[in-house]
């Protein structure tokens, strides 16, 4: 296993001076990460003029060094990076000095126990942001999905700035992948100009940043963008159906899943969407999308609709939405579960099995769900070696210390409430199955 071996007293040293640290001034936005792949991971940091850096990428004891020419936005590709890996990394600006810790994605194909995040509809309530972000920290997912509406006003520079002051923390030891919604959007345009120039997404979609795809192991992301003035475009739609029809009929690929702003099915203040419905929900199905996550309305919902699962999380510190008075029969037929509340999803994925989880931000678990079959134990990789770590119980204490397996990539968070997953019992026999622990590990 490549990537960065540091004892977990060591780890846990580093995770709090991190915390602990004042804010850089040479920093005004980041570093943050952005477009993993097998190889390569993308930082991302502002400095308030054009200023030379030095980035390094510790691996194993040795320290890679890349300098930076002079820019006030610095976008760096840290390429030559070994797949389903950890680094530590370091952006060096003058005298100060920000960074944390980068994950690739595994190869296509690879079976490697994968955990990511996603909530959506953040906006301009920066409390309820922060405490969601706080939650999400003590995780340690391998990666974040944002269903969009970041910012309340996708023209006004203060907002993104607010943005990315409240999501620091979290966006320097995290990938992120989001999706663009209605608020991102600025100028009579609807453009996403202030969008792309904070985010490097994959430039494979049928419009550069708004849509696009990755692979992470066995399951292919498609994000989409749903916005009134795009979700009709024709190119878009095609480009949709070229990339389920690709997954499709690779045969490494088990999973599908589909990202966009607004929800097909919602019994919210805005509903579900009859265009997206008419349009897109019949290749979900055609083609066996997994799970579908949208935002727009603030709250959590889960829907099912020809075998497709459908969930509404757009409760990351926005105003909650009460539950429609009127909501249309079909998305009162679809719709399985509702709560008005800020929250974020925890999904697993661990071969073909799926487990997501409804999480408030107080730790508490709205709901699990959970489909397809759990991998047996035979079927763990021989080259698996153990490891002793302390597994957190329910309430934050420390149980004894148990045998575990670590896979290169795998950074299973745990917070305190342990509750919030399947319970420990359910974690247990989960990750007996899979043939993989993960180590927990507190920022």
């Amino acid at each position: 296993m490549r990537g960065v071996h540091v004892g977990l007293g060591v780890w846990a040293a580093l995770a709090t001076a991190m915390v602990a640290a004042p804010a850089h001034a040479e920093f005004v936005k980041g570093p943050y990460l952005q477009n993993a792949t097998p190889g390569s991971v993308t930082v991302m940091w502002e400095t308030p003029r054009a200023t030379p850096a030095q980035l390094l990428v510790h691996d194993r004891g040795t320290t890679r060094t890349i300098d930076v020419p002079p820019r006030a936005r610095q976008e760096v590709v840290v390429g030559g990076l070994a797949p389903a890996s950890r680094y530590r990394y370091e952006v060096i600006v003058g005298e100060e000095r920000a960074g944390g810790e980068l994950t690739t994605a595994p190869p296509p194909g690879e079976a490697v126990p994968t955990t990511f995040m996603v909530f959506g509809d953040t906006r301009s309530a920066s409390d309820a942001h922060r405490r969601l972000v706080e939650r999400i920290r003590a995780e340690v997912p391998d990666f974040i999905l944002g269903t969009g509406d970041l910012v309340d006003e996708g023209h006004d520079q203060r907002q993104w700035q607010t943005f990315f002051d409240v999501e620091g923390p979290l966006l320097r030891d995290n990938v992120f992948f989001p999706a663009l919604g209605n608020h991102d959007r600025q100028g009579r345009g609807r453009t996403a100009d202030n969008y792309r120039q904070w985010f490097s997404l994959p430039d494979n979609g049928a419009d550069v940043e708004r849509s696009y795809a990755f692979t992470w192991g066995v399951s292919r992301f498609i994000i989409l963008d749903s916005n009134a003035s795009s979700f009709a475009l024709t190119d878009q739609t095609e480009w949709l159906e070229r990339e389920l029809m690709a997954a499709r009929q690779d045969r490494r690929i088990r999973h599908i899943f589909v990202v966009m702003h607004h929800p097909p099915y919602s019994i919210s203040l805005h509903g579900g969407q009859r265009d997206l419905r008419e349009r897109w929900t019949p290749l979900f199905e055609r083609y066996g999308v997994t799970a579908v996550f949208s935002g727009h309305d603030h709250v959590y919902t889960r829907a099912e609709v020809g075998g497709v699962r459908y969930f509404v999380s757009g409760g990351g510190g926005a105003p909650l939405y009460p539950k429609s008075r009127r909501p249309s029969p079909v998305d009162l037929r679809a719709v399985k579960r509702f709560e008005r509340v800020n929250h974020f999803l925890r999904v697993h994925v661990v071969g073909d099995f799926v487990e997501v989880t409804a999480v408030r931000v107080d730790g508490t678990p709205i709901e699990t769900t959970s489909w397809g079959e759990a991998p047996r134990p035979e079927d763990a990789s021989p080259k698996d070696a153990p490891l002793v770590a302390a597994v957190p119980a329910v309430g934050g204490a420390t149980a004894s210390p148990a045998s575990v397996v670590a896979r290169p990539a795998s950074r299973s968070g745990g917070d305190s409430q342990s509750v919030v997953m399947i319970g420990v019992l359910g974690l247990l026999v989960l990750a007996a199955a899979a043939g993989v622990w993960r180590v927990v590990r507190s920022r």
